[in-house]
């Protein structure tokens, strides 16, 4: 392997695969997908903050909002963690 390739891949490893995941993780949670994808692109410490950040809205598959309390919960939780709520089935 030339010196060149050894550098695209470390660029990718270091840079591309932090921005990959941020921006993933982004979507999931309702956030912009290309901004948090340039923001862990170019500072990959910034993956952590994504990581500890709530939702913004319901998004289908991965979060919910519960209806008594209005916290956010992973699309599965069939009952709220944070006020015992049973909630309602959604296919």
């Amino acid at each position: 392997m030339g010196d060149t390739m050894v550098q695209i891949v470390v660029i990718f490893l270091f840079f591309g695969l932090p921005g990959l995941a941020g921006g993933w993780l982004a979507w999931t949670k309702g956030r912009n997908l290309i901004g948090w994808f340039l923001l862990c692109f170019f500072f990959p410490p910034t993956l952590m903050v994504i990581l500890f950040h709530k939702p913004l809205r319901e998004v289908s598959g991965h979060y919910r909002q519960c209806p008594n309390c209005r916290e956010f919960l992973k699309w599965r939780n069939t009952v709220c963690k944070y006020c015992n709520t049973e909630q309602p089935s959604r296919m």
